[in-house]
């Protein structure tokens, strides 16, 4: 009788144990399913960076910054400046989907603006997905090669937002999103612009 009842608990103490085990091997499994899937899903949709440090390393290869003023941007080695007219170039490429690019979007179409009015710069604010400049009445339906050629030179992971000013320097995020500090936005987007203004053309 005594041994039945053992027999017993033991078989409820490893069926127990099973159980436990089967529970933490599940939960588990959940666990690393959803990471994996949200992994992916990032890779699908490009979803934004928004650390300096999370620039993709399939990216151009990169040289350190002397400026002082430009803090969350990238320099490209041995960077020619693109240019139009002989102005720089600048781009900013963000999706309708994506809260960081709402963020930044005004305050980017705001300064670029006043050196396009100013002549001297070329800018452009494009939708990734459907090619629209949205500095522009119009509505484009597919991005120039030019445009599209620096966005998967300096962005080979497809991530937004995305910015390139000039060829020379790029960042992919915001630099004070984490701050909700635009005027340090504008006043890094402004150091960078002067910055690629005064390089000479080769």
């Amino acid at each position: 009788m005594e041994g039945d009842r053992r027999f017993w608990r033991d078989r409820q103490f490893i069926f127990g144990l099973v159980i436990g085990l089967a529970i933490v091997l599940i939960v588990t499994l959940v666990f690393l399913f959803l990471k994996s899937a949200t992994n992916h899903n990032n890779k699908l949709t490009g979803t934004e960076v928004t650390t300096k440090s999370a620039v993709s390393s399939a990216g151009p290869e990169t040289d350190s910054i002397t400026n002082p003023a430009i803090n969350t941007f990238e320099l490209k080695k041995n960077a020619e400046i693109c240019r139009e007219d002989g102005k720089p170039v600048v781009y900013l490429f963000t999706a309708s989907w994506c809260p960081h690019c709402q963020w930044i979007k005004d305050t980017y179409d705001k300064v670029v603006e006043e050196y396009v009015a100013a002549g001297k710069i070329k800018a452009y604010h494009f939708d990734a997905e459907t090619g629209d400049d949205l500095l522009t009445p119009l509505v484009e339906t597919k991005m120039p090669e030019s445009a599209t050629i620096a966005y998967e030179t300096f962005n080979p992971e497809g991530s937004i937002p995305t910015f390139i000013f000039g060829c020379k320097y790029f960042r992919v995020g915001n630099g004070y999103e984490n701050e909700d500090n635009l005027a340090n936005e504008e006043t890094e987007f402004r150091a960078v612009i002067e910055d690629i203004i005064s390089t000479k053309t080769n």
